[in-house]
């Protein structure tokens, strides 16, 4: 490492990111929008750039959704919780998709710390979708056409108090627990050390080869890895699986993303078919994941109180919601399963490979 590039690299450690305190800035919503995802948008990366443009184009564009979402976030906003931990979770999945390309021990770090971050904002984000998940399957059972008022509120269903009162206190747990880890050292520290990954990433000799000829391999592997989880799931799998097919759709839908626009406008078009199709996989299996995950919240709660015959009545009633819910998420599972897994969403790959022959 050269002495110029030292030095960017500790001003980056010394200047992080400006993410403005909670409640400080009244312009932080306008910020966000601004910054939103649809507006901070990456600088286009040619075939012909070193592979590293795309690494270091990837962390800006994180840097920016992190920058519009904190200020929400640190609000305990739950729209800005999401995005955070959106945003977390797509680097994360970014960094798997090269990691090929990078220093193991850098990337293996940035990898734990947002892990970690995203641990912290699902442990809030999970509950605000299990109360809205549970209070939206328990209205129509009450026939009280009541709206849920905010996280875990109880609306008028009385008999799905106890439960609800639980998920209240640990979503305020959680919540405190959020804002303390967002204010504080260890996360500060990550978005330095993001800053300095963007002015001087740890990459491997073959990050400066052409994106045509490195990047098709990396997308190519992250498609068999759900190919082969896509074509064993059958309709009495595991629920487990459904989940690990969920989150390997999750990685070959940002890794097109990703690397499709950087191999041409041609590959980039036909890319779209599979982005879309693996999008809609993953808000499929997510649904099936949340209402599995909901029935689990429900048995554990009966059991822990199996002498409250009311209680019990509607958590069945309940319950049964969402064992019906996770039965047609795997039935619409298969139908676009079998809309992706054809040469005609394949195609870009094709192309890929033709682009990197031609670069060798």
């Amino acid at each position: 490492m050269n002495v110029k590039v030292q030095r960017r690299a500790k001003n980056a450690e010394r200047n992080p990111p400006a993410f403005p305190p909670p409640d400080s800035d009244k312009d932080a919503r306008t910020r966000a929008q601004a910054l939103s995802p649809a507006t901070a948008a990456m600088p286009a990366i040619k075939p012909k750039y070193p592979a590293a443009e795309l690494i270091r184009s990837a962390l800006k564009g994180a840097i920016a959704r992190l920058q519009a979402a904190d200020p929400e976030a640190r609000r305990g906003e739950p729209e800005g919780i999401h995005r955070l931990r959106t945003s977390t979770r797509r680097l994360r999945s970014e960094l798997r998709t090269v990691s090929d390309l990078v220093d193991r021990e850098w990337g293996e770090h940035l990898e734990q710390e947002l892990k970690w971050l995203a641990a912290v904002l699902g442990s809030v984000r999970d509950l605000d979708i299990l109360c809205q998940r549970l209070l939206s399957a328990a209205s129509p059972v009450a026939g009280n056409g009541q709206v849920s008022a905010g996280p875990c509120d109880t609306g008028q269903d009385d008999a799905l108090a106890p439960l609800v009162l639980a998920l209240r206190e640990r979503h305020a747990q959680n919540s405190r627990a959020l804002r303390e880890a967002l204010q504080g050292e260890r996360y500060r520290d990550f978005l330095a050390s993001l800053a300095a990954a963007v002015e001087c990433p740890a990459l491997k000799d073959d990050a400066w080869q052409p994106c045509r000829r490195v990047l098709p391999p990396l997308a190519a592997a992250a498609w068999r890895k759900l190919k082969k989880g896509g074509r064993d799931l059958e309709a009495a799998s595991p629920d487990t699986d459904f989940h690990q097919v969920r989150k390997l759709a999750k990685r070959a839908r940002y890794a097109a993303e990703l690397i499709a626009s950087a191999l041409g406008s041609r590959t980039a078009k036909d890319a779209k078919r599979f982005i879309r199709l693996t999008t809609q996989l993953q808000d499929i299996l997510g649904e099936h994941q949340d209402a599995i995950v909901a029935a689990t919240e429900l048995q554990r709660f009966l059991a822990r109180n199996p002498q409250d015959q009311k209680l019990a009545h509607r958590i069945h009633d309940v319950l049964e919601t969402q064992h019906q819910a996770a039965q047609a998420t795997r039935a619409k599972f298969f139908d676009v399963w079998k809309k992706l897994d054809r040469k005609k969403s394949l195609r870009w790959f094709k192309l890929k490979k033709k682009a990197g022959a031609s670069a060798s």
